[in-house]
């Protein structure tokens, strides 16, 4: 399957796609895509695969292609600094994407090489605003959770993930 996300519980407009960029390391290109036409959307980045700490909180699923066996990934619990902070989030204006490289380099990785892995990111979105970042005020990140978007849902396309 190498469609795009689906929206079921989540953001009309918003999806996450990945693809490989490099075998040795390991590594994927996680795309956030913005396909409505005239409203930006500022994005929490935490607990999504935008977060710096994406591979440690149990987002990835990845599946032995070989075996059909989910590789175990034990989410860790990440304290943050509230509210969250300017750097913390991103903003994807109608029609444009951030993409940010995941290096799938963890201990929790088989040693097993080479392999290939099927590979879906998702998750639940913890913040989303339908407007620019500039436009948020300081009460808007102190009540991240109140954000239109919280809870929301985002799945990823499934990619094949070659690791030599």
């Amino acid at each position: 399957m190498s469609g795009s996300s689906k929206v079921k519980d989540g953001v009309s407009g918003l999806e996450f796609k990945i693809s490989q960029i490099s075998k040795n390391p390991p590594s994927l290109l996680v795309t956030l895509k913005n396909n409505n036409p005239s409203l930006p959307f500022t994005i929490l980045k935490w607990n999504t695969p935008l977060d710096p700490q994406a591979t440690n909180l149990g987002l990835f699923k990845l599946v032995d292609e070989e075996t059909g066996k989910e590789i175990p990934m034990d989410g860790l619990k990440v304290n943050r600094l509230i509210p969250p902070s300017k750097e913390d989030l991103v903003t994807v204006a109608p029609g444009t994407e951030e993409a940010h490289e995941i290096v799938m380099n963890k201990p929790w990785l088989p040693e097993k090489r080479p392999a290939s892995y099927n590979v879906t990111v998702s998750g639940k979105f913890s913040g989303v605003w339908e407007k620019y970042g500039d436009d948020l005020q300081a009460s808007d990140l102190e009540a991240y959770l109140d954000s239109p978007f919280s809870g929301k849902s985002f799945t990823s396309n499934e990619v094949s993930m070659r690791v030599e």
